[in-house]
């Protein structure tokens, strides 16, 4: 007789397989036990971690507790209290339903529980070792619940060995239990880090003073208050003008009906909505949350729901658009100043904040060319190309040098050709004739971040510096400089020199040369997502990341007038790298039409 293949798996397995959905990493631990205890009433909620969540966890609430026989129902798989049939699953209003988390968690760490209702007069404590429950008990305790995690992963070893660094893992921590404050300012978040306290929200109910925890004051007076509705769908919160850019999405969260989402569609409606007014490298910071009926979205598409279905994608993407475009072109004081107050509602059986209040900011009226380019420091007054040969001769005179002929002032390209400079196009392309024939024309931009990225380069040891007469003073946010801490030594070898000098504030005395001071702040941030994104920053690929952004960064920009001078002087310095034909990024920094492309282009052949 054969053997059947199909078998069943024991409950640990199992529970084993569902935590790989549930339990990616110990943010995702934080999150699962956060959104519980939101779900039971707290008001208070305190997260501790150390070693990145790794080694330690703990997750304490003031919410409604559990009995022992709930507690000891709780660590069950599928074991609810938030849904009773599949019909349910279209009118929810917690955060948690699916029954999943804690029997997840547990059976991949050391796991125990304490929780105690507030009418009870003793503590359930509940042990779980590997998924196997090892005590339940009396104990004493607060009312509310207390979660702890130890040894995450220990007894899946290759699970553990993907996680990426302390300092990355607390970051992930930091962000989740942030945005998670944002959707609920009416609850007070505390994280604490290896016993250093880098989160605290007031809990006051105040959506603009939660922002301004996370993220600092400046960030907050930045900031445009959203509050639209249309078709029985409201977004409310708020929105940064374009001067306040960040360099990466995690600074925007979206929240529909209390959950925070990760959504494709609200990240391209905010982007349509700022259309025109950012650059390609910036990110407006976001805080969106989207009322809509329960009954028109899935949240049950994604084991840590934290991806959601709506039923009527295209009206989503209208009102999100046009709440952002709103916000954005309000041109007169006066109806900043007048905007409603407004609160995040809650789900039927949430609390209500006591005073919610209103955000009385400054109107920002966006220029429909965006933000001016910075000017480079060495930059001189344009001359027009028609007179720039006659110009530069003018010049000459004038120093009373001999005037050369224009052809001299030529700039040998790295074929053995010499380019001689036409002009300029769109404020953004060199045309240049070669001397053996052909145009070239010369993506000024690249090419001058190849300069700068092999002169840079080429220095061995620290990238050179340059020490600012007037220091620069940047606030970072408590998981930034967090990373700063980490990697003094990383930042220095990078030509940065940061002191602190408050909790969040940081001193830059030196930088990268080349680099416009005017870009320090939004430099250090390129790097500290470079550090975020590697387990374990290799020094060399770390150092070419760098350089290349410094290099991007300090070169001259699409849209910068240059004079006659400037070109030849652009193109000598071209010339003499290594690698002119690219920008370090690798796209093309010169494109050449010999005389045969020419002649197909005019049909000559």
């Amino acid at each position: 007789m054969t053997q059947p293949v199909i078998r069943i798996l024991d409950e640990n397995t199992a529970n084993k397989i569902a935590a790989g959905e549930v339990v990616e990493r110990p943010a995702s631990v934080v999150k699962e036990l956060v959104e519980n205890a939101l779900d039971a009433y707290s008001r208070n909620i305190e997260v501790t971690i150390a070693d990145g969540g790794v080694s330690f966890i703990r997750v304490a609430d003031d919410g409604v507790g559990m009995s022992r026989a709930d507690a000891e129902l709780a660590i069950l798989r599928h074991a609810t209290s938030k849904i009773g049939a599949a019909e349910d699953l279209y009118s929810v209003h917690s955060l948690g339903f699916r029954g999943e988390a804690l029997p997840s968690i547990a059976a991949v760490s050391r796991f125990s529980l304490t929780t105690r209702p507030h009418d009870a007069d003793f503590a359930t404590y509940v042990e779980v070792t590997g998924g196997v429950v090892s005590d339940v008990r009396e104990a004493g305790g607060g009312a509310g619940t207390v979660v702890t995690v130890a040894d995450l992963f220990f007894n899946t070893p290759a699970r553990r060995k993907f996680l990426k660094s302390p300092a990355t893992e607390s970051g992930h921590i930091h962000d989740v239990l942030g945005k998670l404050a944002l959707s609920h300012p009416e609850v007070s978040f505390r994280l604490v880090n290896n016993d250093r306290l880098v989160l605290a929200t007031p809990g006051q109910g105040d959506v603009l003073a939660a922002i301004a925890s996370l993220y600092g004051p400046k960030a907050g007076a930045e900031l445009l208050p959203v509050s639209h509705e249309e078709e029985g769908l409201a977004v409310r919160g708020y929105v940064a003008k374009p001067t306040l850019l960040k360099s990466s999405r995690q600074w925007q969260t979206f929240i529909v009906n209390a959950r925070v989402v990760s959504s494709r569609l609200i990240a391209k409606a905010l982007d349509n909505a700022y259309h025109s007014l950012l650059p390609k490298s910036g990110y407006p910071l976001a805080v969106l949350n989207i009322i809509l009926p329960a009954d028109t979205v899935d949240v049950n598409v994604h084991p840590q729901k934290s991806e959601i279905k709506f039923s009527d994608e295209s009206k989503l993407f209208r009102a999100v658009y046009r709440a952002v475009s709103a916000a954005l072109t309000a041109a007169r004081p006066e109806e900043a100043a007048g905007a409603p107050a407004f609160s995040w509602p809650r789900a039927e059986h949430r609390h209500t904040p006591a005073g919610q209040q209103g955000y009385a900011g400054n109107s920002y009226s966006p220029r429909p060319d965006g933000p001016a380019a910075q000017q480079p420091m060495w930059r001189e007054t344009p001359l027009p190309f028609a007179a720039a040969r006659e110009a530069i001769r003018q010049e000459e005179a004038l120093a009373g040098a001999d005037a050369a002929p224009l052809e001299e002032e030529v700039a040998p390209a790295a074929a053995g050709m010499s380019l001689v400079p036409l002009g300029q196009v769109d404020e953004c392309y060199i045309v240049a004739r070669g001397e053996g024939g052909g145009l070239y024309i010369i993506d000024q931009h690249a090419a001058h971040e190849r300069i700068l990225y092999e002169r840079l380069s080429a220095a061995s040891g620290r990238i050179p510096v340059q020490t600012l007469l007037v220091p620069v003073f940047v606030d970072l946010d408590p998981r930034e400089a967090l990373l700063v801490g980490e990697n003094q030594s990383v930042f220095h070898d990078l030509g940065f020199t940061l002191e602190q000098v408050g909790p969040s504030a940081f001193r830059i005395t030196e930088m990268p040369t080349d680099v416009p001071p005017g870009e320090a702040r939004d430099f250090l941030h390129d790097i500290l997502v470079l550090l975020e994104g590697r387990a374990s920053p290799n020094a060399a690929e770390l150092r070419h990341a760098c350089l290349q952004t410094a290099a991007c960064r300090a070169a001259v920009k699409a849209g910068d007038s240059l004079s006659m001078r400037q070109i030849v002087a652009l193109l000598q310095e071209l010339a003499a790298t290594s690698l002119p034909y690219t920008c370090p990024h690798g796209r093309p920094a010169i494109v050449r039409f010999g005389p045969d492309d020419l002649a197909k282009l005019f049909k000559r052949t």
